[in-house]
């Protein structure tokens, strides 16, 4: 018989179950292995605490069994962390403590506000309408893109400064390019 063999079959050996031949070779077995012996002991004093208090489950037993297979295989040695961790980590929670504190004295109160100019037209562009003779035309018109495309494909534009909006919107109407063009909504 193989080792594990023999180990399978010593918890039917510690109740008292196992019978015959395969009895007498695990006995033999037993005998000349101080392991096997220690784990027949520990599998006999779990059957006696089994009966003696029938509250542990095989779940239970397996935890043992595992935790003093640990315990032998383990050295037990105290784990130490060294004080330049804990100095580190201490050190890297004051900064950003202090971080956040003075982020929120300096931040601006009245919250965000867009970027951006207000619109003076909202356009929309003929389908068929190539990017280079739609950039041409807003040179022309002296107006700049500073909203879209909507979900519509509409545009916001607004005069470049120190051009007029009349003189814009005019030469935008005159173009076939743009379908349609009106004032903004306001909010």
């Amino acid at each position: 018989m193989t080792r594990e063999e023999i180990g399978a079959l010593l918890p039917f050996l510690a109740n008292e179950t196992l019978t015959g031949d395969e009895r007498t070779r695990v006995e033999t077995a037993v005998a000349d292995d101080p392991a096997l012996q220690q784990e027949l002991q520990a599998l006999r004093a779990i059957r006696a605490t089994m009966q003696a208090e029938d509250s542990y489950s095989p779940a239970e037993i397996g935890l043992a069994r595992l935790l003093r297979d640990v315990e032998k295989e383990v050295p037990q040695k105290r784990i130490h962390r060294p004080w330049v961790w804990q100095s580190i980590a201490a050190a890297l929670l004051v900064a950003v403590v202090a971080q956040t504190l003075l982020t929120q004295r300096t931040a601006d109160p009245g919250g965000y506000q867009l970027a951006g100019e207000d619109a003076a037209f909202v356009v929309g562009f003929s389908l068929d309408a190539r990017e280079g003779d739609i950039r041409a035309l807003l040179l022309d018109a002296g107006v700049m893109i500073v909203g879209g495309p909507s979900a519509l494909g509409l545009y916001e534009l607004a005069p470049i400064d120190g051009l007029s909006a009349d003189s814009a919107g005019a030469i935008l109407a005159a173009s076939d390019l743009v379908e349609s063009i009106d004032l903004p909504e306001e909010d």
